[in-house]
């Protein structure tokens, strides 16, 4: 088999280093490497971090009340709608796609105010339902906490960045070590926050209007130890501040789980990004540490490269040397690069092995939600109200809504002319 790398999601059926899918690959091609989507991984470490204490728990709760409570009714959505910008929307909460829980913690926080004045417009509607009133009034009593506006810009700078973390992670063109580089950069930028605490304080301050933490009123619990040699069980929980609490129970606990989710995911990464990482890097390895490099992955692809390898590394690093004032910035990756060199100048017969080398690279996939996309494409254009739909037109509609992009740059003008004038049913001369 030619196959050199997999790419599935996490679910244990298609990764299980035992009975997974990727398993059974390996038995039959020991080098088709397994490879987790990168943008499913970073939407596993969103969850893990939203999970990880009860406060993260509750302010998105709060999110998906607030969605559910104004578009139950046509009623309320309105009132909503009239003093909210058109261009927020408040969004479901859902654990698949993490681009609805930015869009819903942004439009929080830039119509923060708006959300609650139109809760507090259906709270005191007389002609509501008591019950909905009441609900309403709950709604503003939650977003007038400290801890509800301090969680609310937090979020928003955190998902943000990840939201457009994971656009870029979809790319059909991204590159394995594009794909690390991106996901550290996040796990750095959210590492950074841990000292921003009392800037995030001041902003949620300012953003319900209130300095005092609901914490602070509830009774301090007795901690229960089980050790009573030690304090015989009546040790009082250590005595911290309100803010100082909250930064330590609730807000920490987030950055360190992203951050070591993170860590975690990118392991799984770091294998296959060290064997290529000379690529990256040509013309500061010196020669003995590319034929490091190329013996590690002659070793790894004994079939594929041969022991010329090495030599013919150290020969292609001088090559590239002469042409790098050609590589453009941006659109394309070093190792694309490179291996447009090999081709545009016609030099694959002398570089065989880095040219095979480089085309292994760049087939690896890194993500596999643009394929999955096709799939769920299907539940929209095969509903209940085309149940009688034969296959072929199921297969043009379907690879239309894939390719959307090309085929909104189609003109139908001549084709609705052509179709119009074939069944015009209007008798001409009357």
């Amino acid at each position: 088999m030619t196959c050199r790398g997999q790419t599935y999601d996490n679910a244990s059926a298609m990764s299980g280093i035992y009975n997974g899918l990727q398993a059974k690959v390996l038995e039959v091609n020991g080098v088709a490497t397994w490879i987790p989507c990168t943008a499913h991984s970073l939407n596993l470490v969103g969850k893990n971090a939203a999970e990880c204490c009860r406060s993260a728990v509750n302010f998105f709760d709060i999110l998906e009340k607030l969605y559910v409570f104004f578009t139950n009714f046509t009623r309320r959505h309105q009132v909503l709608t009239d003093v909210l910008n058109a261009s927020l929307t408040l969004k479901r909460v859902t654990t698949t796609r993490w681009s609805c829980r930015a869009d819903a913690t942004k439009a929080l926080k830039l119509g923060y105010h708006q959300i609650k004045g139109a809760l507090q417009q259906i709270s005191d509607d007389v002609e509501e339902k008591a019950c909905v009133r009441c609900e309403a009034e709950g709604l503003v009593t939650r977003l007038n906490q400290l801890e509800t506006g301090i969680y609310t810009v937090f979020w928003n700078d955190i998902l943000q960045r990840v939201d457009a973390t994971n656009r870029s992670l979809q790319s059909t063109k991204l590159d394995l070590n594009t794909a690390v580089a991106t996901l550290t950069s996040l796990k750095d930028f959210v590492s950074s926050k841990r000292d921003s605490f009392e800037g995030y304080e001041r902003e949620g301050e300012e953003l319900c209007g209130s300095s005092v933490y609901v914490e602070s009123t509830t009774r301090q619990k007795r901690r229960s130890v089980r050790l009573e040699a030690v304090d015989y069980g009546h040790g009082e929980e250590t005595q911290f501040n309100p803010s100082l609490r909250f930064k330590v129970e609730s807000f920490l606990p987030v950055i360190d789980q992203f951050t070591a989710s993170l860590h975690q995911r990118l392991q799984a990464y770091e294998l296959l990004a060290g064997r290529f990482g000379c690529f990256g890097c040509l013309s500061t390895l010196s020669p003995e540490e590319l034929t490091t490099a190329a013996k590690t992955l002659i070793g790894t692809y004994p079939d594929d490269l041969d022991h010329s390898f090495a030599d013919e590394l150290c020969h292609f690093a001088k090559f590239a040397d002469i042409f790098k004032d050609d590589e453009p910035s941006g659109n394309i990756s070093t190792e694309q690069f490179l291996y447009k060199l090999i081709i545009n100048k016609g030099v694959q017969d002398t570089f065989p092995n880095v040219a095979i080398a480089l085309r292994m690279y760049l087939v690896l996939m890194v993500t596999n939600c643009s394929a999955e996309r096709s799939f769920s494409k299907l539940k929209l254009i095969e509903n209940r109200l085309r149940t009688s739909m034969t296959q072929a037109r199921l297969v043009n509609l379907a690879i239309m809504s894939t390719e959307s992009d090309i085929l909104r740059e189609i003109d139908f003008t001549d084709i609705i002319s052509d179709f119009a004038a074939a069944k015009s049913r209007k008798v001409s001369g009357l």
